[in-house]
């Protein structure tokens, strides 16, 4: 009596679903972090050119498999289920990928990264307000590298504000393109974060408030312990010229970081 009861109940309800008609679409954006217009907009012109009719179909004529097979090819897409509200229509649930950075390189179109490294194609109408890399295709490899340091600044309250991009100028050398115009950072590596964050704000409260906010086109925080900068007029010189790859580094005329931080720590104290 049971199987027969389920057999029964099952033709009821398959019949019933031939009747019924999806009256529209429920679309939920799950773990969003973007505006959800911008969001809604790209997946309804994704519906558009899904070439099946929904809204006016019988519902037992729309295969939800299909459906989300195709929604999913979308790398936007962290995950997407399809199923029936009670109300007939058809209700689309997608949480979106989160995206960390903007990649723009040369060997073809900008891409965005998530936390995972995935990559995720840059659709204009998926657009993500998230810092810009630009990596230039040789150095795809120092990408991932170069994520963890753009999580970590960027994330910073006191040094994300004031950091406009960033560059990949070798597997060594992540260059900061600060909004203040004039002068790039060179970070280096993905180590020593805190002590580099701590060199640059340094550079920034001692060093180019002293010496002058257009006297240097490039500071580097890559060594450890050191703040080393270049001068944009290399014919001016505090000190006899050193020679690294024909750049006068300004290195004798700048405070070691742990001098500044000395020195900080006195001020502070009295």
């Amino acid at each position: 009596m049971l199987l027969g009861y389920v057999a029964f109940a099952f033709a009821f309800v398959k019949e019933e679903n031939a009747k019924r008609v999806c009256r529209g679409i429920d679309l939920r954006i799950v773990g969003n972090t973007l505006p959800d217009s911008v969001l809604r907009q790209g997946v309804n012109s994704q519906l558009a050119k899904y070439g099946k009719k929904l809204k006016g179909e019988a519902i037992g004529k729309i295969d939800l498999k299909n459906l989300e097979d195709y929604l999913s090819t979308f790398s936007n897409f962290e995950s997407v289920e399809c199923s029936f509200n009670p109300d007939s229509r058809l209700r689309i649930t997608i949480a979106p990928i989160k995206a960390e950075v903007r990649v723009f390189t040369d060997k073809g179109p900008s891409f965005y990264i998530n936390r995972f490294g995935k990559r995720i194609q840059a659709d204009a109408e998926f657009y993500i307000d998230v810092p810009v890399l630009i990596a230039p295709g040789k150095y795809d490899d120092c990408i991932s590298s170069a994520l963890s340091v753009i999580r970590y600044t960027a994330s910073d309250p006191e040094l994300g504000p004031l950091i406009a991009a960033y560059k990949i100028d070798g597997p060594n050398d992540l260059i900061i393109i600060p909004k203040l115009q004039g002068h790039v950072i060179n970070f280096g590596d993905s180590t020593r974060l805190d002590e580099k964050r701590a060199a640059i704000m340094a550079a920034y409260r001692n060093v180019l408030p002293a010496k002058g906010w257009n006297i240097y086109d490039t500071i580097s925080v890559k060594f450890k312990n050191q703040i080393v900068a270049s001068r944009k007029n290399k014919a001016i010189s505090t000190h006899g010229a050193l020679e690294d790859d024909g750049i006068d580094l300004e290195e004798a005329t700048l405070p070691e970081v742990a001098n500044i931080n000395t020195q900080n720590s006195a001020g502070d104290n009295g």
